[in-house]
């Protein structure tokens, strides 16, 4: 009996080796099942264009961009060539904002490469800002920029840098002054 229970014992470790080792490619196989790429987005758009209202129905902001790809596990959003029109509170002029590049994270707009924003009034004490990066708050309509900004007025040219401007209530400030170029008028 000494051989038959050897020779069973063999064949019983054998055939848990081979169960074992079954077991183990099984778990690599489901272990290697795909996994959702967080850099894949789960939508594009080309030629965007689109419309967002506040509570009370009115028109708050505009949105047009060449190409758009937003993340929703990441709750963020590219442009190319974005161009933005925000329309403040009490029926104020619009502001219209345009850049090569943009990028939407929480309501934070930040978008940089030849950043552009124009008054649509044409009596605005500032009729454009230029620089090459900046912040747009767009629940607060609050523009904000580190980098060095150009500001045009109807008699003026500025450069500056930390600028801060409530769309709404049309105040701004910039941290540091570096030059204003005033035009003289021929009488």
């Amino acid at each position: 009996m000494s051989r038959l229970h050897a020779f069973s014992s063999i064949i019983f470790v054998i055939a848990l080796l081979i169960y074992g080792y079954i077991q183990w490619q099984k778990s690599n196989e489901q272990s290697a099942a795909p996994v959702k790429d967080t850099n894949t987005p789960d939508f594009t758009a080309k030629s965007l264009s689109s419309n967002q209202y506040d509570s009370n129905g009115k028109l708050s902001h505009t949105i047009y961009a060449d190409e758009m790809t937003h993340f929703n596990d990441k709750k963020e959003t590219f442009f190319v060539n974005p161009k933005f029109s925000v329309f403040p509170e009490d029926d104020k002029p619009s502001w219209n904002i345009s850049a090569l590049s943009g990028q939407l994270f929480n309501n934070q707009l930040s978008l940089t490469n030849r950043v552009r924003v124009v008054s649509s009034d044409k009596d605005s004490f500032i009729a454009e800002i230029h620089g090459q990066s900046i912040a747009m708050d767009l629940l607060n309509n609050i523009i904000t920029s580190e980098q060095t900004i150009l500001l045009k007025g109807k008699d003026f040219t500025m450069y500056g840098s930390g600028l801060n401007v409530d769309i709404n209530s049309t105040k701004m400030t910039i941290s540091e002054h570096v030059q204003t170029i005033y035009k003289k008028h021929a009488n």
